[in-house]
């Protein structure tokens, strides 16, 4: 997919605190950022996340977002704008539930206290996981919250918190609920990324190990596109006080996934093995982005070419960028 629509830059001057900037969404939305003049103080624990192309523009924090030091910390830095992208990743929290609390809600609300109290504006990267089961077609912000995870769940939390400073404290906020985000910034996982997972082993050979049915399906948005739509959501006054669903509205089952991936990987589909293993609990089958309201606010003009942004990721890891 790609965005095509000139905005009036909004960086003279400005300092944005990225956090997770290491990570696939915030070294995409740190890269461009630079690239639009912003200062950008940058902050990852680096548990996950790599980081390539260090500017020396950027500012870099290492301290952990879930840390009360964490926010001793902000208190050094004159900061008009934070984007948080830091998260404990999804596929681990069943296995690490109490981490993935105090990361993905006990932090991200310390960090959105801090927000309201010196009056930064927030960006946060929300997630589809709020969504959980639904009706098999593309959902819309206003559909009910069934999450089954505990990841889901702390983002419900995190967006309700949001609300409620900002009616209590005046804080502007935007929530984007992201769906199936893939790029070439993760670094091999079988946990991270529904892309990179099946990427990580057919890289290591010709076996696939998936879990759940391989005709669940899901909406994958490239990286470069979400970074985009997160700048949109700085520079567009309408979008703050929104919740905006972040994807393609366009839905790929996991065997086509992988049948794309193996293509793009220049291999043949009969040689490799593709394993079919019980499901993780919450997962639900069919999740597509009803992106109406992206469209309306952020003002996108879009083109979905998954073969392409796939084939970009595999050239950029190739390349080693």
């Amino acid at each position: 997919m790609t965005t095509q629509h000139q905005l009036k830059s909004t960086s003279a001057n400005q300092t944005v605190l990225v956090t997770g900037a290491a990570g696939l969404i915030g070294s995409a939305t740190t890269r461009l950022l630079l690239s639009k003049n912003y200062r950008v103080i940058a902050c990852d624990n680096f548990s996950i996340g790599t980081w390539r192309g260090v500017s020396d523009s950027l500012i870099w924090d290492t301290l952990d977002v879930s840390s009360r030091s964490f926010i001793e910390r902000l208190n050094s830095y004159d900061i008009d704008l934070v984007i948080h992208c830091a998260a404990h990743p999804g596929g681990l929290s069943l296995a690490e539930p109490v981490r993935d609390v105090e990361v993905n809600a006990l932090g991200s609300m310390r960090l959105f206290e801090w927000c309201a109290k010196v009056g930064a504006p927030v960006i946060f990267t929300s997630s589809a996981s709020v969504y959980g089961e639904q009706p098999h077609e593309p959902i819309k912000e206003i559909a009910p919250l069934n999450t089954g995870t505990i990841y889901g769940a702390c983002k419900i939390a995190c967006e309700r918190f949001l609300r409620i400073l900002g009616e209590g404290y005046g804080l502007k906020w935007v929530v984007l609920r992201l769906f199936s985000v893939f790029g070439a910034g993760h670094r091999p996982s079988k946990f991270q990324g529904i892309v990179n997972v099946m990427l990580t082993q057919l890289l290591a050979g010709n076996r696939v190990v998936v879990k759940g049915p391989l005709d669940r399906v899901r909406d994958l948005v490239y990286v470069n596109d979400v970074a985009d739509i997160i700048y949109r959501s700085i520079c567009i006054p309408e979008a703050f006080g929104q919740i905006i669903n972040v994807g393609t509205g366009n839905g790929t089952t996991i065997r086509d996934l992988i049948h794309a991936l193996i293509r793009a990987l220049g291999r043949e589909l009969e040689n490799v093995e593709i394993v079919q293993e019980q499901g993780t609990v919450g997962d639900p089958f069919y999740i597509v982005a009803d992106c109406s309201k992206a469209k309306n606010i952020l003002k996108l003009a879009s083109q979905y070419d998954l073969e392409h942004d796939l084939s970009e990721v595999i050239r950029q890891l190739n390349n080693k960028i």
